[in-house]
């Protein structure tokens, strides 16, 4: 336990320090490995609330969010963190790995498909009983099927399973999220004279959740979203608004409105 509690504390030291170097050393630009280009990305993420599948895992209090992404060739791999802004929720620290593949298939033809797959390790580093837990993804989307306007209508779906870490003395309920969505990127001016162009992102999810982690098996909510980023050289800054309709006590007994500030830099 001790080895593995010290381990823990050296992943989180050392990604806030990789965090930084990057965000203030990193040269202008990125990192080529025979001919090819290795894109890294420090983001930083100030959430009112952390809603994880519908669940408000924080009770209504905030948390930072900051990661570390680097991809290649469609490949990537990074860490992601989260604190609670409030005392009193330390066992909820939060530090994930993460690592996938993503493809685009068709571009150019209205049956275009992107597919994405990853798997996730959850640590949660201050909890003695060792709860960690672990997540893969397959989620598609056809970006070209419904051409509304200057944009697409962007339907997708996501599938997604849960279950107990290599090392957790917890036993969790194994199971499926599934999600369904919408989205859309409605062109607007830029408001930075640098960025060449800029939207306003709309979007809308439902998720059926099979019965992961004690809760009923049911539809346990829908997500509006609607978010623009602002780009200036390698910076961007990301602004959102999310409403959750909560359907299910066992998952939510409350709807949810929160918001997500995003600032990082890319390469």
């Amino acid at each position: 336990m001790f080895i593995r509690k010290n381990l823990n504390q050296l992943i989180i030291k050392g990604f806030l320090v990789l965090s930084a170097a990057l965000l203030f050393t990193i040269p202008t630009h990125a990192v080529d490995i025979g001919g090819e280009t290795i894109g890294i990305t420090a983001d930083f993420t100030y959430g009112s609330k952390y809603m994880w599948h519908g669940y408000d895992i924080l009770d209504d209090h905030a948390a930072f969010q900051p990661s570390l992404t680097f991809d290649y060739k469609g490949f990537f791999a990074g860490v992601w963190g989260s604190w609670a802004e409030s005392s009193g929720y330390e066992d909820l620290t939060e530090v994930d790995l993460f690592a996938g593949y993503g493809r685009s298939l068709f571009a150019d033809d209205w049956y275009a498909l992107d597919a994405v797959f990853s798997y996730t390790y959850f640590i949660y580093p201050n909890i003695n009983n060792d709860a960690d837990a672990q997540e893969v993804l397959l989620g598609f989307s056809m970006p070209n099927l419904l051409p509304i306007g200057e944009s697409a209508l962007i339907p997708s779906y996501s599938i997604y399973y849960d279950w107990a870490g290599v090392q957790s003395s917890d036993k969790i309920d194994n199971g499926w999220f599934q999600v369904w969505g919408l989205s859309y990127s409605l062109p607007v001016p830029a408001l930075i004279p640098s960025q060449e162009e800029q939207a306003i992102d709309l979007s809308w999810d439902i998720t059926y959740n099979d019965g992961v982690f004690g809760s009923d098996s049911c539809w346990s909510h829908s997500t509006i979203g609607v978010s623009t980023t602002f780009e200036w050289r390698n910076l961007y800054f990301t602004p959102a608004v999310n409403y959750q309709f909560s359907f299910d006590d066992s998952v939510n007994d409350e709807d949810e409105l929160y918001a997500l500030l995003s600032v990082g830099i890319a390469f």
